[in-house]
């Protein structure tokens, strides 16, 4: 009972809040009722409309996702070595491949790799003044 009492309650506000589209459409239910079952019919057509596109942008975006999450799983297995064959990278995909090849190497064993060539100094070396501090602590008046 309260379900239909809160479903009558909303339909009275929206008359209170829209009395000039409920006599409108009051008005093409008793004057042109095949014109009101138009605008019915496309309304309803609209609103599929936005159901469909939403959902097909979904699909699309995972989609997507699912393809950039393979080409990134191949750039790993090409950047650590591996061949292009899935079944050494195992089921986990990504996450096999690196746990794996961080577990070949010797615990506390630290590599690293150049990157490129640092760069031209922009500034010349008599541009700017070099100041010369000392760091000091105050103490806490409490």
């Amino acid at each position: 009972m309260r379900f239909l009492m809160a479903i009558v309650d909303a339909l009275v506000g929206f008359v209170q809040r829209n009395p000039l589209t409920v006599l409108v459409i009051l008005l093409l239910a008793l004057g042109a009722p095949a014109l009101l079952k138009g605008i019915a019919t496309f309304v309803l057509y609209l609103i599929f409309g936005f159901l469909l596109t939403g959902v097909l942008l979904l699909l699309l975006f995972g989609w997507r996702v699912r393809t950039m999450q393979r080409r990134m799983e191949e750039q790993m297995n090409e950047e650590f070595g591996r061949s292009e064959n899935r079944s050494t990278s195992g089921p986990g995909g990504f996450r096999a491949s690196w746990g794996r090849s961080s577990r070949a190497h010797r615990e506390g064993e630290v590599r690293v790799y150049k990157t490129s060539d640092a760069p031209e100094k922009r500034v010349a070396n008599d541009v700017g003044d070099y100041v010369e501090f000392e760091e000091t602590r105050e103490k806490d008046a409490n």
